[in-house]
């Protein structure tokens, strides 16, 4: 078989007539795998099982089965590179797995099922097996160019990628050849105060994966926020926990926590400033909501208008009993009662939905300054 990896032109695939036995064609697929690999032999079962599987689930189209798989053969293929696997030895593994489904898996499959064209599900086999072994090495190529780079250089382009942005399967590879397990659990910090700067013992740490910015670093998931600051040595943003693979995006949520979170906290994490992520993320959306929400506060006089929203704000905020909220504000506790009275008369009672809720708090929380400046 040519090592290329070339696919085939699509041919005839489906079986003129019955249906696979799942269970019969991975348990001989397993026996064959396991009889023709020399090494790792469970890696290359799971992956030979997948696609059996998805080969049944798609009716036997080698085009829809080959691109389920396609995310987990390249995969494999970084990971096989990553051990040591070549390209020969690969070639070597089809070679014999495509004459042992040609000569003894196929011919029992179709003749035990009574399916009756076995040159169709012959030919759709291979076209499958082609596509599985280009997806295998194209992870492989990524694997082995990567480890091409110096030490240094991988670790440099895999944090560049990090907190740069980049898609999963270049970021697994990368993670791979810099000998990181790709599905390690992190969660980025950024430091909030604009002049700050991450601790450099911090960032200097075995389980750290520092960013190409001073402020920023990926900390193991299981520390505590206590921890975090104390290491960190100045307040941070904390985002949420992730896999290696998913972290460009929680980065970018992490410097938008940063950007919104109170002067003077510790920690701030994104998980407990969602309505400020989402006021900061999409101004057209909470313009939307701004008018969805708060409509009958807009022909109110300036000034009434931002005292109802800021002490409708709070108590939604704060989740406490009017009074508790009237000391926080230093207002009567009877004010905050009748604000909060006309509030719910004009807006609606927020607590009956917890949507009308969530949507109330994202439209005040951008609301509020607004009003509060025109009043000013």
């Amino acid at each position: 078989m040519a090592s290329t990896g070339a696919v085939r032109p699509s041919l005839p695939h489906r079986p003129s007539s019955g249906r696979l036995d799942g269970a019969e064609l991975r348990d001989r697929i397993e026996k064959l795998v396991r009889s023709s690999v020399p090494r790792a032999a469970d890696a290359w079962v799971d992956l030979a099982v997948a696609c059996a599987d998805a080969f049944v689930v798609h009716g036997g189209d080698p085009v829809t089965a080959g691109r389920s798989v396609a995310a987990r053969c390249l995969h494999f293929g970084e990971t096989q590179a990553q051990a040591g696997m070549t390209d020969d030895e690969l070639t070597a593994v089809v070679q014999s797995v495509g004459r042992g489904l040609r000569r003894q898996v196929i011919p029992a499959v179709v003749r035990e099922q009574d399916l009756p064209d076995v040159e169709t599900l012959s030919r759709a086999v291979q076209e499958l097996l082609l596509r599985i072994v280009g997806h295998v090495r194209r992870g492989m190529q990524t694997v082995l160019r990567l480890h091409a780079l110096s030490p240094v250089h991988r670790r440099r382009a895999l944090t560049a990628a990090l907190f740069g942005g980049s898609d999963g399967p270049s970021l697994r590879g990368l993670a791979i050849a810099c000998g990181i397990d790709p599905t390690v659990r992190l969660t980025p910090i950024v430091a909030t105060a604009p002049d700050a700067v991450l601790d450099a013992e911090l960032r200097g740490r075995d389980d750290v994966l520092p960013g190409p910015r001073p402020q920023e670093a990926a900390v193991p998931a299981a520390w505590s926020d206590d921890r975090v600051r104390a290491l960190a040595d100045v307040d941070v943003a904390r985002g949420p926990s992730v896999d290696l693979v998913s972290l460009p995006e929680a980065v970018r949520l992490t410097r938008t926590t940063a950007a919104v979170a109170a002067p003077g906290t510790p920690v701030t994490a994104s998980v407990d400033v969602l309505a400020r992520l989402v006021v900061a993320s999409s101004p057209v959306l909470v313009d939307l909501l701004i008018g969805q929400r708060l409509a009958p506060l807009a022909d109110l006089p300036a000034s009434r208008r931002s005292s109802l929203a800021s002490t409708l704000l709070a108590w939604l905020e704060h989740g406490r009993p009017a009074n508790e909220v009237a000391r926080m504000m230093g207002v009567p506790a009877q004010t905050v009662h009748t604000r909060l009275g006309t509030a719910k008369r004009l807006l609606g009672d927020p607590l009956t939905d917890p949507d009308v809720r969530l949507e109330l708090l994202v439209a005040l929380r951008a609301a509020v300054p607004r009003w509060e400046l025109e009043t000013r």
